[in-house]
């Protein structure tokens, strides 16, 4: 059954609407799904972002929950060099959810700019600037061959 509110009647906590319209409710923020982790030959349920996480917990032994992380799936950039090609630039969202530090287990970007596995953490506002400093770099690399 649709339900239309008068112009009068304010729209229930959770809902909005505009004049004459059907409310519309906004659905509550998705749960992350539980998965199987080992710790110590134990199998526990943790949970787990599905809307990025691609690891598969249950496939490693850990020492200490504190070890459990999540990561996203990779992106890199090929990039030309004197005989072949290598990565650079690889990112993914990673999170240590159950290390109690100054992030509080947070998500964030990992950023290997070299490829050779030293990551910077990166959080959302540094990824952005990052990301800005990129587009820049990439507009005047296109200057460069644009005097080719």
């Amino acid at each position: 059954m649709t339900t239309v509110l008068p112009s009068s009647v304010p729209a229930p906590a959770g809902t909005s609407t505009t004049p004459d319209s059907v409310p519309s409710v906004t659905p509550p923020p998705a749960s992350p799904r539980l998965v199987a982790a080992v710790v110590r030959g134990q199998r526990i349920a943790v949970p787990c972002p599905d809307s990025w996480c691609v690891r598969d917990h249950s496939n490693e032994d850990l020492a200490f929950l504190e070890d459990l992380s999540h990561e996203g799936e990779e992106i890199a950039l090929a990039a030309p060099e004197f005989g072949g090609v290598t990565e650079v630039l690889v990112a993914s969202i990673r999170q240590w959810p159950f290390v109690n530090d100054e992030d509080r287990g947070l998500p964030y970007l990992g950023l290997d700019a070299t490829g050779e596995g030293d990551v910077a953490a990166l959080g959302r506002s540094a990824a952005l600037a990052f990301a800005d400093q990129l587009v820049a770099h990439a507009t005047e690399i296109r200057r460069l061959a644009g005097v080719l």
